[in-house]
């Protein structure tokens, strides 16, 4: 009992010393083909967290997708163009984790065939704390162990910062995750670097649609479908007449042709990206 209610402290004074915005900077190293090291990725991600809750996102897309924003104010307002697009690092990892403090009710912000969906769920987290003491960076850290979505992870976490957070949808240790990774090796987090007091980003300003809310089981179906026909979207809208291609001169060419050649190349990507973080989805 005594333990308990220790842990149940530790959320309260996590959220209390934590109540500005503080940016956790995350190197995410992911291999999206299993069978092609040369498919090794990496992804510098974010953890905002302050008393509300968290926000995990890719630092590549949001600064992507600030410097489009502001380009496209600049070129509306001068009529002009300008090669800064040119200089930000593209992003691959275009999710975005949300999570609810004190509940850590998980909300999923992501794109699958040019729909929006704001996936709802709660994980109930069954970690295994392990003797094992490291040190990670400059944190003394701990072992814990669990399994999520097909693979089997490996955490190390710090009390030295008071929160039950991590990067993804991973939380529930008495300390901030500083590294994760699956047992395989094709899937690593890990801390790089933290600021404090920063200003509060609106990372969903940049979308242009209102999100459609699914529960997780039903997200499950919606993912499984686009592995399945990744273009149906795009096919629907052309037959409706909400799209057809041109060539350069603006003259129109076949639907058709072109929508097959890019349902081919779309269908090759989806069998090499065999890899993703939730292995479960691929069954």
């Amino acid at each position: 009992m005594m333990k308990k209610l220790v842990f149940l402290n530790l959320i309260f004074i996590s959220l209390a010393a934590f109540s500005q915005t503080q940016r956790f900077y995350y190197e995410y190293n992911f291999q999206t083909d299993s069978t092609d090291v040369e498919t090794k990725m990496s992804e510098l991600m974010v953890l905002d967290v302050d008393k509300k809750g968290s926000k995990y996102y890719s630092e590549y897309v949001f600064q992507n997708d600030s410097i489009m924003d502001a380009q496209f104010k600049k070129n509306m307002a001068a009529h002009s163009d300008d090669s800064a697009l040119l200089s930000a690092k593209q992003g691959v990892v275009a999710y975005k984790i949300l999570k609810s403090y004190p509940s850590f009710k998980i909300n999923q912000i992501i794109t699958l065939d040019m729909t929006l969906y704001n996936v709802n769920q709660q994980i109930k987290w069954d970690w295994k704390i392990l003797p094992d003491q490291e040190i990670i960076g400059e944190w003394n850290v701990q072992k814990a162990e669990t399994d999520f979505a097909g693979r089997k992870w490996i955490a190390w976490f710090s009390t030295e910062i008071p929160l039950q957070d991590g990067p993804y949808k991973f939380y529930g240790l008495p300390g901030l995750i500083i590294k994760i990774e699956d047992q395989a090796g094709f899937h690593k987090m890990e801390l790089k670097g933290i600021r404090n007091n920063v200003v509060e980003r609106d990372i969903l300003s940049f979308e242009f649609e209102k999100p459609i809310d699914l529960n997780y089981k039903k997200y499950q179906t919606a993912y499984k479908n686009y592995r399945k026909d990744p273009m149906a979207n795009l096919k629907k809208k052309a037959q409706d007449g909400q799209f057809y291609v041109t060539d350069d001169a603006g003259n129109r060419l076949d639907n058709a042709d072109y929508l097959k050649s890019q349902e081919k190349a779309m269908m090759e990507r989806m069998k090499k990206n065999n890899n993703i973080l939730e292995l479960d989805l691929l069954k």
